[in-house]
């Protein structure tokens, strides 16, 4: 009996965006941006504004790249230190939580 695939198939635009996407945590940019970040707030920047001491595990785009409408864009909030946001793993998977809201709701 053959096997029948249920699974939604992803648009080439996905598999593109998803390759472009990885590829800015692979670029020396990202990585040196990253570390500066660490380096500057080695505290979560959100725990710190509460009075709490948590160190930085994560560096978090505020305005999140993928959104952008051509490379220029994209790269300028990639890379943008004025962009990025340290924080803790607790706090990053609330931002996500988050954002995942906002774009529920921006879709209605």
């Amino acid at each position: 009996m053959p096997t029948i695939n249920l699974g939604r198939k992803k648009t080439k635009l996905v598999t593109r965006n998803k390759a472009a996407y990885q590829d800015i945590y692979q670029d020396p940019r990202w990585k040196r941006l990253r570390a500066q970040k660490l380096r500057d707030n080695p505290i979560c920047e959100r725990c710190e504004k509460k009075g709490i001491v948590r160190q930085t595990e994560e560096i978090h785009h505020k305005k999140p790249f993928e959104i952008s409408a051509n490379r220029e864009e994209l790269e300028h909030l990639a890379f943008d230190y004025y962009n990025v946001i340290s924080l803790c793993i607790p706090c990053h998977k609330e931002e996500h939580k988050n954002l995942h809201i906002l774009d529920i709701n921006n879709k209605c």
